[in-house]
C-alpha cells in the first residue's frame, strides 16, 4: 500500500534506513507547495525524461536513452525523434554502432577525460550490458545470484573506469570487524597493462576503505592483475 500511495503522489520518501528500507509521508509535507498543483502530459514528462538521459548518458542510441529512466523503447524512440526535430538532440552516427545515435544540442567534446572511479555494479555506466560493451568492449556480469563454484570474477565485483576506458575489476568485501576493505580478487583488462591500472586503483581502494569507516586494504592473490596490485597498495 505504500507503494501504491507513492507510486500515486500521495506519499514522499523522506530517506532510507541503514537496510535501504524507505522512510515515507505525506507528499504535501516533503513536496514543496508550488508542486502540489502543476500538472503535465505523459508526453511531455516522457520528453524531459529523455533530455536528462541525453546530458547524464552523453552519446547514446534511442535505447540507451529509453533504459535510463526504463521507458519502454516505442514510446521513448517516439519522445527521441520529437526532440530531434525541436533540435534538443543531434542525431550522430558512432564507428562501430549499427544504430544512431543523438547527442544533447547542449553537448560539448571535453578535452580529456581523467576519471579515476570504482562502478557500482548498478552504476548507469555499466547497468545496461548493451550499451557497456558498445562503449567500453566490456562484459558484465552481476553473479550475485550464480553459485559460488560457478563465478567467474566474484560476489561483488565493482568495475574500475580510468581516463575513458573501463581497466579492470575487483571482487570487494568490507570486513567490518577486522577494519579492512578486503579485495578477493583483481583482474585487469586483456588491453591493458596491469602496473599501468595498479597505482591508480589503489588510491581508490584507500579513498572507498575510508569512507566506509576501514582502516586497512587487503588484496587477495587472486586475478591477473593481483600481483601488481598487492605492491601497489603496499607502496
Amino acid at each position: 500500500m505504500l507503494e501504491a500511495g507513492f507510486g500515486r503522489g500521495e506519499l514522499a520518501v523522506t530517506s532510507r534506513r541503514a537496510d535501504f528500507s524507505r522512510l515515507y509521508d505525506l507528499a504535501e509535507r516533503v513536496v514543496p507547495g508550488e508542486h502540489h498543483t502543476r500538472t503535465m502530459s505523459r508526453e511531455e514528462a516522457q520528453r524531459e525524461l529523455i533530455r536528462l538521459a541525453a546530458r547524464a548518458t552523453g552519446v547514446a542510441t534511442a535505447a540507451d536513452l529509453a533504459d535510463y529512466y526504463r521507458m519502454a523503447p516505442r514510446e521513448a524512440r517516439q519522445r527521441v525523434a520529437e526532440l530531434a526535430s525541436a533540435g534538443e538532440l543531434r542525431q550522430v552516427r558512432v564507428e562501430g554502432w549499427r544504430d544512431p545515435a543523438y547527442l544533447s544540442a547542449e553537448a560539448r567534446v571535453p578535452r580529456a577525460i581523467g576519471a579515476s572511479a570504482l562502478l557500482s555494479p548498478f552504476d548507469p555506466v555499466v547497468w545496461y550490458r548493451p550499451r557497456a560493451e558498445r562503449l567500453f568492449d566490456f562484459d558484465y556480469r552481476i553473479e550475485i545470484y550464480v553459485p559460488r563454484q560457478k563465478r567467474k570474477y566474484g560476489y561483488y565485483v565493482f568495475p574500475y573506469l580510468l581516463g575513458d576506458r573501463i581497466v579492470g575489476r575487483v571482487d570487494l568485501k568490507a570486513d567490518r570487524a577486522a577494519g579492512c576493505l578486503r579485495v578477493l580478487g583483481s583482474y585487469v583488462e586483456g588491453h591493458v597493462d596491469a602496473d599501468t591500472v595498479a597505482g591508480p586503483l589503489a588510491s581508490e581502494l584507500r579513498a572507498m576503505a575510508g569512507w566506509l569507516g576501514l582502516e586497512d586494504v587487503s588484496v587477495a592473490r587472486r586475478g591477473s592483475l593481483a600481483r601488481a596490485l598487492v605492491a601497489a597498495v603496499r607502496a
